[in-house]
């Protein structure tokens, strides 16, 4: 009787370490940066962007001009989305000049940075 007491114990103490890491993970804040600047790597040369919008998550859009970068937050370790528009000369989207994608900050390096241009050509942010 004994024993079976010691592994319910053990079993409870381990699912509230696996519960309590899974609430860290889905709860902590992740920074990186969020770049329009040109990109030379792997054969390919791709020109800044003159006004972009960019969204991560669906909140609120950070507004990048050429050769701008700002910082951005995502949540949680898991898949995010980012959405990218082109800005017309009043800093209003453009219709149709859009463009959504997934995307996990582990394979954007150990340093994250989500250039915009490669992200928009390519469909991907990590795509070389």
């Amino acid at each position: 009787m004994k024993m079976k007491r010691i592994l319910v114990n053990l079993a409870i103490v381990l699912i509230f370490a696996a519960l309590g890491w899974y609430c860290y993970d889905r709860g902590k804040a992740y920074d990186f940066l969020v770049e329009n600047t040109a990109y030379t790597g792997d054969g390919q040369v791709i020109e800044s962007m003159e006004a972009v919008q960019v969204s991560i998550d669906s909140r609120e859009g950070k507004i990048l001009y050429a050769d701008d970068r700002d910082q951005a937050v995502a949540i949680g370790s898991g898949t995010h989305k980012a959405r990218i528009d082109i800005l017309d000369m009043d800093d209003k989207p453009i219709e149709g000049q859009s463009r959504i994608f997934t995307f996990k900050l582990s394979r954007l390096g150990k340093k994250p940075v989500l250039n915009i241009p490669l992200a928009y050509k390519n469909g991907d942010p990590a795509a070389k």
